[in-house]
């Protein structure tokens, strides 16, 4: 069961709170409204704003080219790479192959054998010469014979 006021008290605390809450509104506040700016301040925030928007757009511009300039990295770099391994094993694959190829090519060698026999007995007939006291040089043969084991 519910106890009644008396009446007395019943208007003591209908007074008092009708008192304290009109001066609990009073000193809380609620703040300065935005009719307290003045029209030159309203126009600095909007002109603020509006530089603040525009360094945006410039950062997500700058943004997204670089964004850009990483994506094309990204799809040529994978096939620069590509090319630079693909030409590095060719060449090191045909590398023995052209050194076979060099050390089976045919060469000239009768020539530079024939002009080196000439030459060495050139200088045996001219150290036999000067060794005899005799100053003659011999004629060489115009075809020389060859001493090799298949002619004869």
């Amino acid at each position: 069961m519910r106890k009644t006021m008396p009446p007395e008290n019943r208007f003591r605390f209908t007074t008092a709170v009708l008192v304290w809450i009109p001066i609990i509104i009073v000193l809380s506040g609620c703040g300065p409204s935005g009719r307290d700016l003045s029209d030159l301040q309203w126009l600095e925030i909007q002109q603020a704003l509006q530089d603040e928007r525009a360094e945006v757009g410039k950062q997500r511009d700058l943004l997204e080219s670089d964004r850009r300039e990483f994506d094309e990295r990204e799809r040529s770099e994978p096939v620069l790479a590509a090319v630079i391994s693909a030409s590095a094993l060719l060449i090191c694959c045909s590398l023995p192959l052209l050194l076979v190829a060099v050390l089976l090519w045919p060469r000239k060698r009768e020539q530079e054998s024939q002009a080196v026999c000439e030459a060495m007995l050139d200088e045996v007939v001219a150290v036999r010469n000067l060794t005899s006291g005799d100053t003659k040089r011999i004629s060489a043969s115009p075809a020389p014979k060859r001493l090799a084991a298949g002619e004869e």
